[in-house]
């Protein structure tokens, strides 16, 4: 160790001579002169370094390692002996605990085995018990899209019943007007109902002052009317 840490300290003490030649001579730029300058004080750190930790000589350490060897060899003699006592065992007394030790491998080994099927049908009960989740999810889903389709028809119909209601209001309120549809040959609608009639449908009676003529189906639509169904 000490011969290691005097290889370093000499070769520190080279490199702070070259660096401080370096750093002396270099007058033109001076980031390469603050450069050799950092590395001069390093230089000079790590030598001063290696020759603290390589303060110690080898006869000291020898010294000190000698004396730890005699006083190790003194606690060993002045050590008090301890006797150790052999026990034999007798065959019968081995016959014994050799069974006994078959007879607790056996037991482990049937614990061990109902551990597993007790890990088995908890393992059973979890998926059971999640694809009936799952189903039930599925099956509460499926009563719910059924239920919204079948809302959704009735009100369809609900509907269509209070359109076809209000169509025939309408026919029946306007049978007694002074004018027939299918006679003027127009697009004619009805400013109370938004209905218009077509050419070639069958005609009602309405007010002439409700009545409003279009040129086309879709002038009609555009004004937000829509056709008759009769």
């Amino acid at each position: 160790m000490t011969t290691f840490m005097g290889l370093i300290c000499f070769v520190a003490l080279i490199a702070t001579i070259v660096y401080a030649v370096k750093w002396f001579k270099n007058k033109k730029s001076r980031t390469l002169k603050n450069k050799y300058r950092k590395r001069f004080v390093i230089s000079i750190v790590l030598m001063f370094a290696s020759a603290l930790i390589a303060g110690p000589s080898d006869d000291t350490s020898k010294t000190a390692s000698n004396s730890a060897d005699t006083s190790r060899v003194e606690r060993k003699k002045s050590a008090p002996k301890v006797k150790t006592k052999t026990t034999y065992v007798g065959k019968g007394q081995y016959k014994i605990a050799k069974k006994e030790n078959v007879a607790l491998l056996a037991k482990k080994k049937k614990l061990l085995s109902q551990e597993a099927d007790l890990q088995s049908q908890q393992d059973k009960i979890e998926s059971d018990e999640a694809q009936a989740k799952q189903k039930a999810d599925e099956e509460q889903a499926a009563a719910q899209k059924q239920q919204e389709q079948q809302a959704k028809e009735a009100q369809k119909q609900q509907e269509q019943q209070s359109q076809a209601s209000q169509e025939q209001s309408q026919q029946s309120t306007q049978t007694r007007g002074d004018m027939n549809t299918s006679d003027t040959g127009d697009i004619v609608g009805n400013s109370n109902s938004h209905i218009y009639h077509m050419p070639g449908q069958r005609g009602y009676n309405m007010n002439s002052s409700n009545a409003v003529h279009f040129k086309t189906e879709q002038d009609a639509i555009n004004a937000g009317y829509r056709k008759a169904k009769v």
